[in-house]
């Protein structure tokens, strides 16, 4: 399972598939979206941002990946004012990236699938819809999670910080693995700095590709079905 790769200060390569833009309806659609390369580039180069462990040891035998390998996962898609249903097929899913809202897990349709309520942070009316689709469509063993409200703003600001400046703010990612459990990972853009620009230095991604640190990894407990429908209906 893909958690134990996202220890922090472990850097990635990667660009998170595009957002599922479309109406905004409510209703639940599947996922179109394809994974893209999650590629492991080592560590970061700021150690207090680094897992200690991964400093002591060599940290791809830790890991147990070597780098410039790919992580594999399934991509179930933000589809911006509908719900994005992905049948879980024995891979570990990531989403994202969260502001708020739910992920969820649940058979329908005889399928095991995820889910992402595609609610949009400045349009109430629409996440009504969102809720109020989903609501009626719950299935009987769902359970669920906000990757959000699994990290305080402190918390990231601290991790920001051991990242020397070079990082933009945190990026929230929801992770439902192949067994049902779910995580929160945050995750932190990293610019490598270039000769140029004010103060003679320049912040560029590297050779066009998304270079990200893991700031952390948080377990969530999941959310039954009471308190599922309670969101959904709030």
């Amino acid at each position: 399972m893909i958690e134990r790769y996202f220890r922090p200060g472990v850097r990635f390569l990667w660009n998170k598939p595009p957002d599922n833009n479309g109406n905004v309806g409510g209703a639940i659609v599947p996922s179109a979206g394809v994974a893209t390369p999650l590629t492991y580039d080592g560590l970061d180069g700021h150690s207090a941002a680094v897992d200690p462990l991964l400093l002591l040891s060599n940290a791809s035998h830790v890991l147990g990946i070597a780098k410039g390998a790919n992580v594999p996962y399934a991509w179930l898609d933000y589809a911006p004012g509908r719900t994005a249903q992905l049948p879980i097929a024995g891979a570990d899913i990531l989403t994202g990236y969260m502001s708020g809202c739910l992920i969820a897990r649940g058979t329908a349709g005889g399928v095991m699938s995820a889910f992402h309520l595609g609610t949009i942070d400045s349009r109430p009316e629409v996440n009504r819809t969102v809720k109020e689709v989903f609501s009626d469509a719950l299935p009987p063993d769902v359970t669920g999670f906000f990757p959000n409200r699994a990290w305080t703003a402190g918390e990231l600001a601290l991790i920001q910080g051991r990242l020397g400046g070079t990082a933009g703010a945190a990026s929230i990612i929801g992770l439902i693995t192949a067994t049902g459990a779910f995580y929160a990972v945050a995750l932190f853009q990293i610019q490598e700095p270039r000769p140029g620009g004010v103060g003679g230095v320049t912040f560029t991604n590297p050779a066009g590709l998304r270079y990200w640190c893991v700031g952390g990894i948080k377990p969530v407990p999941a959310l039954n079905r009471i308190r599922v429908r309670g969101e959904v209906l709030h």
